[in-house]
């Protein structure tokens, strides 16, 4: 094992110092009641990325019945996931240098608060580690004598693939880190696994993650985490898997209920889709409506067509005086004229009624009838008369 351990000065002169700590939570009379893990999904910190400072990860408590998890406790919170940031003050390499099994880097981050906190980031093997031990693993085969006898040889075990952290670019002394991983102890001592890091550029990325920090205590780790009785009873019946009757008949009836929703939403699918139907179906007739009736026209038009031509034929091939006759019969088509409104009105005035003769009534006056013949004499003498 090696142990190459280098030390970090103070921060530069000018670089902003970070955000003052929050005040720590005032001490309770009792201590808060610690909940089973059955309970640990309804909290608010177990699987969350928990801003805390470096004091804060020390100050956390582990208790006898959940060793062996990595899981600690603010009050009665469960943290297991944490997010750091701070400046690196030591880089330290242990493992095995030639093949780098099991190497690992300790960076240690300083956040001002008093405390530091290593992070420790697993290593990956050399190419030529690992193609040496992809080697070793694989079976060996020897043939002996003619026969064609066997010998295998066992592949030795191996360990599991580590899976390796995400790291934006190299890590350096003075570098200010953002560092996500999951809290564990070694040697009493708390510790960090990473799994990802960002390097900060900039100040205000800093006072955003010190805002993080002030907020989460104060909404949430000042305060103790509280169940009702009645939710951590359900929950003890569900992981005892007891249930009661009354539950039986809750669980019945919101199933009972989901499926009369599921019901209901499959027939508002159903008419939906029916009504979508009929108005393709519709608008379907319609449009083979007025392909017929373009059809018929068409039709109609083209009878007309056929009837003009055989007349113009039989014309055609009639004498003269035939075809004067038949052509005075050939009636023209009139054209229709469009209907402006603008025409002049023309007054169709009826035939005049005739007087009606009067009925005699036997009080006209009486006039004398005088008679216009002429009295010839018989004479003979018709010519002195001009006759």
């Amino acid at each position: 094992m090696t142990d190459s351990r280098a030390a970090a000065g103070t921060p530069a002169q000018g670089q902003p110092a970070p955000a003052p700590a929050p005040a720590p939570a005032p001490a309770t009379a009792t201590a808060p009641e610690l909940y089973p893990q059955y309970c640990f999904h309804l909290s608010p910190t177990i699987n969350k990325w928990c801003h805390l400072r470096a004091a804060d990860i020390v100050a956390l408590s582990s208790h006898p019945g959940f060793q062996g998890q990595d899981l600690y406790f603010h009050l009665n919170h469960p943290i297991k996931w944490v997010r750091v940031c701070g400046i690196v003050v030591a880089i330290d390499v242990y493992g095995d240098p030639a093949s780098r099994r099991g190497q690992v880097q300790v960076v240690t981050i300083d956040d001002s608060s008093g405390q530091t906190v290593e992070c420790v980031i697993p290593l990956p093997p050399p190419p030529a580690a690992a193609a040496a031990a992809a080697a070793a693993a694989a079976p060996v085969v020897r043939h002996v004598g003619q026969q064609g006898q066997q010998q295998y040889r066992e592949p030795q075990p191996q360990q599991p693939a580590r899976s390796l952290p995400l790291i934006d670019s190299e890590i350096d002394i003075g570098h200010t880190l953002d560092i996500k991983g999951s809290l564990r102890t070694f040697r009493d001592q708390r510790q960090i696994k990473v799994e990802k890091i960002v390097h900060l550029k900039t100040t205000e990325q800093e006072v955003a993650f010190w805002e993080r920090v002030v907020q989460l205590r104060r909404e949430v780790l000042d305060k103790p985490w509280k169940l009702e009785e009645k939710v951590v009873r359900r929950l003890r019946r569900e992981a005892m898997g007891v249930d009661s009757e009354r539950d039986l008949k809750k669980r019945e009836r919101e199933k009972q209920k989901e499926e009369m929703r599921r019901e209901r939403k499959r027939r508002r699918r159903l008419e939906e889709e029916t009504k979508r139907l009929c108005e393709e179906r519709k608008a379907e007739e319609m449009e083979m409506e007025m392909e017929g009736e373009a059809k018929r026209m068409r039709r109609l038009e083209e009878e007309r067509k056929r009837r003009l031509e055989e007349e113009r034929k039989v014309v055609a091939a009639t004498p003269d005086s035939l075809a004067k006759t038949q052509a005075q019969l050939v009636i023209p088509t009139r054209t229709k004229r469009n209907i402006t409104g603008l025409e002049r009105k023309t007054v169709s005035r009826a035939p005049p009624i005739p007087p009606r003769p009067k009925e005699p009534t036997g009080l006209e006056r009486k006039t004398r009838s005088v008679s216009n013949d002429r009295v010839i004499p018989v004479t003979g003498k018709y010519a002195a008369l001009g006759l």
